[in-house]
């Protein structure tokens, strides 16, 4: 096979399977020019607030995500829209893109998460699915009933064992 021939198959074999690799990616902040970089993010600020679509972006990872943008705002307004860049601020400005994407792609409160599992008493797996948003709920739930049990507290105790949780430890039966 000709030199030319392999690297031209070579080349058609990479972009297939980056364009089927990016179908499947989530893709947030997309910076070509100061105007859309500006409101993506004004949108991305909001969506973290509560309620928001990336409430659950921890506060290290809201540092990293205020650092690059800090990063790609100053290579935007050093060098203008993308086309006027300098091949190396290009690659900068995406592997800054890069970290935020995919700091927000994993919190994204709608993604789909599923698992099988097998439910007491059967040995036939279901599969489960739940968003992010609503594992994290759950998780941030039973912390609240766990702080809720531990701040009522046992009111003495008694020989049968300890007391429940915000229960008097004292017999009161008949």
């Amino acid at each position: 096979m000709k030199p030319g021939i392999l690297l031209c198959s070579l080349v058609v074999s990479i972009v297939t399977l980056s364009a089927s690799a990016k179908s499947s990616y989530h893709e947030v902040i997309n910076a070509d020019s100061l105007d859309t970089f500006e409101q993506k993010v004004a949108m991305v600020h909001a969506e973290m607030a509560v309620g928001g679509r990336y409430e659950f972006v921890k506060p290290d990872e809201r540092r990293t995500i205020d650092l690059k943008f800090s990063e790609m705002d100053g290579l935007m307004k050093q060098s203008g829209p993308v086309e006027s860049m300098k091949q190396d601020q290009k690659i900068q400005l995406f592997n800054a893109q890069e970290v935020v994407n995919a700091i927000l792609t994993k919190r994204d409160s709608d993604r789909v998460i599923c698992e099988n599992i097998v439910p007491i008493g059967s040995h036939i797996p279901k599969t489960k699915c739940h968003t992010y948003g609503q594992s994290e709920e759950a998780r941030r739930e039973s912390v609240r009933t766990m702080n809720a049990w531990d701040n009522r507290g046992c009111v003495g105790g008694s020989t049968a064992g300890p007391c429940m949780p915000g229960k008097s430890g004292g017999s009161s039966g008949p």
